[in-house]
């Protein structure tokens, strides 16, 4: 045995138990295992969750605005696409390589074991981008498993098609793409889905980020994916048109979503943000979390963008995701609380494919150590985390000291 952590509280169960790591996994969860371990941890009462997973950043983008010469003044989407196409020919491959440390270091202190970042893959330049983060992943793979989405607008040009194909040769994991914000959505969907049946790669993509309710995109998409026999290979990020339909249009679309097992990405602090601009009052232009989640489909929250022309705030903890869909989706019961602390642990975790996810005898021993005693205070007020572990391995702990007098 190489770890037993003891009184240690898990959300879904009464009382304390310990747990047991050997070998990278948890082999025993009980009530006083005999210590026979190389290290041991009483957590006193404390809660641990597994692991948390974050479903959707750009690492590409992170931390450019730390410099602040690259300010948003209209705050809006469209406009933070431009920027970000001129600022990225000023950034160096050692620059994005120090950022994408400093972010996957400070999800990882935060109790993050898995990630899903976004990274532009529309210009030839971006290959050498992608193959830096690529590294840099490398470095990194002991501490957090990371994925990569391949983005661009496909389907618009044949050349930004072969970077594409080229990327998820280099390593990219899925494809990506914003057929919302193309000429035409349904040929770069056809595009996308081409690409991920000749690739055998699963689909992640951002979907319908606007305020326009005639934007239907996302029924499209579920359309295509029950068409193309993809049911749980594909995610939708931001869905924002959906809270700008009517109920009965917006019904029509999740329900085929939920045919189409989908799983759907929130992603409230960006949207919040970016969504809304000039009306009055302003929207929260999150997508309809409530009732995605009444209609059975997979709902996981994430940061986004942090500190770029796309959104000033962030610092890639999960936990405050899971807060703001909780605040912005008037999620406050206790079973909704509790499928928000889901959207950052076991539902983030079905939306990245995750094998053998969670606390239980034989799965991997990713978990977070939190500084609380009651599981609901995992969203309604996150506390410090004391302790990542990946595999077994303790990557990072935290001591915190409060001195009164």
């Amino acid at each position: 045995m190489d770890w037993l952590l003891t009184n240690v509280r898990l959300p879904d169960k009464i009382g304390l138990v310990d747990i047991a790591i050997a070998d990278g996994r948890i082999s025993q969860i009980g009530l006083s295992i005999p210590d026979a371990a190389a290290q041991r941890w009483d957590a006193g009462g404390r809660i641990v969750l597994p692991g948390l997973v974050e479903p959707h950043v750009h690492l590409d983008k992170t931390y450019l605005n730390s410099s602040g010469h690259f300010p948003n003044r209209s705050g809006t989407l469209l406009e933070a696409i431009d920027i970000w196409r001129a600022a990225k020919k000023q950034r160096s491959l050692a620059d994005v390589q120090t950022a994408v440390r400093r972010a996957l270091r400070a999800a990882i202190a935060h109790g993050v074991t898995a990630m899903r970042s976004h990274v532009d893959t529309e210009e030839m330049d971006d290959l050498e981008t992608l193959a830096a983060i690529l590294d840099v992943r490398e470095e990194f793979r002991h501490a957090i498993d990371l994925q990569i989405v391949a983005l661009a607008f496909a389907g618009t040009s044949p050349i930004i098609d072969r970077i594409m194909a080229d990327a998820l040769a280099l390593g990219a994991d899925l494809v990506g793409g914003a057929p919302a914000l193309v000429p035409d959505p349904v040929a770069s969907l056809d595009t996308i889905f081409a690409l991920a049946e000749r690739t055998g790669k699963p689909i992640d993509l951002h979907i319908d980020e606007t305020e326009d309710p005639a934007s239907r995109t996302l029924l499209t998409l579920a359309e295509m994916t029950i068409a193309a026999g993809m049911q749980g290979q594909v995610t939708a990020g931001h869905c924002c048109s959906l809270a700008f339909m009517d109920d009965q249009e917006a019904g029509k679309v999740i329900e085929r979503v939920a045919a189409a097992g989908i799983s759907i990405v929130t992603l409230p602090s960006c949207n919040l943000v970016l969504m809304g601009r000039g009306m009055q009052p302003p929207p929260r232009g999150v997508t309809r979390v409530k009732e995605l989640l009444a209609a059975g489909v997979n709902v996981s929250a994430g940061s986004d963008n942090v500190q770029d022309p796309f959104n000033p705030f962030g610092d890639y903890d999960p936990l405050r995701s899971a807060q703001l869909a909780a605040h912005t989706a008037h999620l406050t019961g206790a079973d909704q609380l509790t499928a928000c602390r889901e959207m950052v642990t076991s539902r983030a975790a079905a939306a990245l494919g995750l094998d053998g996810y969670g606390l239980r005898v034989s799965a991997p021993a990713d978990l977070v150590v939190l500084d609380a005693f009651d599981p609901q205070e995992a969203v309604t007020a996150p506390p410090p985390r004391l302790a990542t572990f990946k595999n077994g391995r303790l990557i990072v702990r935290t001591q915190t000291e409060q001195k009164w007098n």
